[in-house]
């Protein structure tokens, strides 16, 4: 009967130890598989919020690749715009230094001084012909520069060797020319104007590039 009784004992032990353990893992499952469901949702919305990452990258990207184009497209219009108004300022200066000399009453005496006044006269027509020069230049000013184009030993300051009598008398301004001073200085306000328009240009480039 002890041996019986212990035996009993230990069995009612064992059934209420594993009872408990099978309640215990019952309710683990249950934990695990709530945990699960939540990791499943969580793994749903990571999964929408890495699309929806995906879509503002692809976004971001193609914003990028639009500003780079128009930032190279506004880098070759200041570029294109640079080199002419440099071309622009290098002929004016040209020209107010070939006036300059032409007005000392020498410059026209030799025809390679004769060629140096002429070789100007496509700078300054392509000068003429930039906004930036039209909008500050009067009416007045650019029937005198469109006259320097067609004639500009007209603007010499002294008849040239070899002009005849008749090309003097088509000279409005005479066989000396006292306009010589004022196409000095409105190439003088052109160069100033592109000097100034180039400058801003340069500083606007520098701060994009910052």
């Amino acid at each position: 009967q002890q041996s019986y009784d212990k035996y009993a004992c230990w069995c009612e032990e064992t059934l209420a130890r594993k009872a408990k353990d099978i309640s215990d893992e019952t309710a683990l499952i249950e934990e695990l598989q709530i945990l699960i469901l939540k990791l499943n949702a969580g793994v749903a919305t990571h999964d929408a919020e890495v699309k929806q990452l995906e879509k503002e990258i692809a976004k971001n990207l193609a914003e990028q690749n639009e500003a780079r184009s128009i930032r190279d497209g506004a880098f070759a219009e200041y570029d294109t715009k640079k080199t002419e108004s440099e071309q622009c300022i290098g002929a004016l200066e040209a020209a107010t230094k070939a006036l300059t000399g032409a007005g000392a009453g020498k410059f026209l005496q030799t025809s390679y001084n004769q060629a140096q006044l002429y070789s100007v006269v496509a700078g300054i027509r392509m000068a003429l012909e930039q906004p930036v020069a039209s909008q500050k230049l009067s009416s007045s000013d650019v029937e005198v520069v469109r006259h320097f184009l067609e004639h500009p030993g007209d603007f010499a300051g002294q008849r040239a060797a070899g002009v005849s009598a008749a090309q003097t008398a088509n000279n409005p301004f005479g066989d000396y020319a006292p306009q010589s001073t004022q196409i000095q200085g409105i190439l003088k306000g052109m160069y100033d104007t592109f000097a100034s328009d180039l400058e801003k240009a340069n500083a606007k480039e520098a701060d994009s590039q910052k």
